[in-house]
């Protein structure tokens, strides 16, 4: 580059071919990943209706000692969301102790630790996903309250285990939601801590 030409100010075509570019790259990292995302979730992930959410409704179905637990939450009915409590707040702090005496008392014959997914929210307050460890800790009192087989409902828990996405990602985990429908269909319809609609 010589002196004149670097004083010499930028042409209307260099301009015009940058500012080409620059929609260019703003449109592939913009519009074409997130089109390119939203395929790839719709070829690989689950189909329509295999996402179960433990909304209050489904929360509100399967209440009761019969059932199993899922994860505390803090959302609304409309709004999604955690506590936002740090873990050095006491109000947190009370609220997780009352949670694990009320696990203990809700299960009396589990002596271990209570597993965290049972006493604390998830971010959304919508999971319906616990660790297999909380499901296993129900089971003696489902079957007691269903009139179950204790090594049914077992068998029922280890059949429900979603394992790691891909075999790498996330940990394996149990869909209550999809757990208790899959009981509904053990139990007797005559039963008191079935839902109304199947009585």
């Amino acid at each position: 580059m010589t002196p004149d030409s670097a004083d010499r100010p930028p042409s209307l075509a260099g301009m015009l071919r940058a500012s080409t570019m620059l929609v260019a790259a703003v449109a592939a990292m913009t519009v074409a990943y997130t089109v390119a995302m939203a395929a790839f979730a719709t070829l690989a992930g689950p189909g329509p209706g295999a996402v179960s959410l433990l909304t209050q409704e489904a929360a509100a179905k399967f209440a009761g000692e019969g059932w199993f637990q899922g994860r505390p939450s803090a959302a609304s009915e409309t709004v999604s969301g955690g506590s936002n409590l740090g873990p050095s707040n006491p109000a947190l702090i009370a609220r997780v102790e009352r949670s694990v005496a009320g696990v203990r008392a809700d299960n009396p014959r589990h002596s271990g630790p209570v597993p965290i997914d049972l006493v604390t929210t998830s971010a959304s307050g919508f999971d319906p996903h616990v660790s297999p460890m909380a499901a296993r800790l129900q089971v003696p009192r489902v079957a007691t309250r269903t009139g179950l087989d204790e090594a049914t409902v077992a068998s029922l828990v280890e059949r429900s285990i979603e394992r790691r996405t891909f075999g790498l990602f996330g940990s394996p985990r149990v869909d209550v939601v999809r757990l208790n429908r899959a009981l509904s269909d053990m139990v007797p319809p005559q039963r008191d801590n079935l839902p109304s609609e199947r009585r």
